[in-house]
């Protein structure tokens, strides 16, 4: 049974199959319905929360769960993954792991598929740190159910056989991994040479705390930003030498330091990858290398965390 929904300028053919049982551990889910509109007036939504209702009935009273149903909603201009969370009631950690994506930016219009029930999905090949340290942490689950989802044209990411952990979320530190910006290396052919944290200085032969990262390499070699940004400053100190500061979204910063030319001015808009200076050894330095640093909220952080 099935009929026609006008949506967003085309129509879509909505299916009404009811869930079948490929195999004993496995649920099977055929074509999936399409939520249209996240309110009550929308009769496909109003079915998502009846079983998200029932969902948490069956917990709070420790019975048997009901069948996970899965269901797609195309996102608006609009919407953010986090809004989409509280309309819908459950966690953002249960959309992204379903969706597969590794930070918290949606594309408007293109199909989320959204479950009825709160919980962490695992894939079968993790390709991201995050997908990793969940799977990591989940995979032994006893409460683990096999899943079967189709690979619809209009929704390429929900594709195949994966595992679903009902009501778990994401620990504090896999929050941290999906909310953080990701930063690329500014200095790929160049070689890590000392890390971030407490070391003895080099120059001084002091402990010392070192609030980034030192990658050598050649006097001359390109300098890149790590991420889109603003360039907030290009200045010169005894300590830091030629440096650039390039601001980022949700108030992080990088720092480029030691450099022995800077390419850019203050306020030009950058892109991940585009050069900003020449490797030094400007201020305090022993040699050819770039000083990386990453800052938020006006605290020093690992950059070895964020590089891809």
């Amino acid at each position: 049974m099935h009929h026609r929904a006008a949506f967003r300028g085309k129509h879509v053919l909505i299916f009404f199959i009811p869930l079948l049982l490929l195999l004993e551990e496995d649920q099977s889910f055929g074509a999936q319905e399409v939520m249209l509109r996240l309110d009550r007036d929308d009769p496909l939504y109003l079915q998502h929360q009846e079983m998200l209702a029932e969902y948490r009935h069956s917990q709070a009273q420790e019975e048997s769960l009901p069948p996970l149903q899965i269901l797609h909603y195309a996102p608006s201009r609009e919407d953010t993954l986090f809004s989409l969370a509280t309309r819908l009631m459950i966690p953002y950690s249960t959309i992204a792991t379903l969706n597969r994506l590794s930070r918290p930016e949606i594309s408007p219009g293109s199909l989320l598929s959204i479950p009825s029930q709160p919980g962490i999905f695992l894939y079968p090949h993790p390709e991201t740190p995050l997908e990793e340290e969940v799977t990591r942490r989940l995979s032994g689950s006893s409460r683990a159910q096999r899943l079967v989802l189709p690979n619809p044209e209009d929704a390429p990411n929900s594709p195949g056989i994966l595992r679903f952990i009902p009501g778990e979320d994401f620990t504090r530190r896999e929050r941290d991994l999906f909310l953080r910006p990701h930063f690329q290396n500014p200095l790929p052919e160049g070689v890590f040479s000392s890390p971030y944290g407490y070391r003895r200085h080099p120059m001084t032969g002091s402990r010392s705390f070192h609030r980034g990262l030192d990658i050598a390499a050649p006097f001359g070699r390109p300098v890149r930003s790590s991420a889109d940004g603003v360039v907030a400053a290009v200045e010169r100190d005894p300590l830091y030498g030629l440096s650039v500061r390039v601001h980022h979204e949700r108030e992080y910063t990088s720092v480029y330091a030691h450099l022995q030319e800077a390419l850019v001015e203050p306020g030009r808009a950058v892109r991940a990858g585009e050069p900003l200076g020449t490797v030094g050894s400007t201020g305090f330095s022993t040699g050819p290398h770039l000083h990386f640093e990453i800052i938020h909220q006006g605290i020093p952080l690992d950059p070895e965390l964020f590089i891809q």
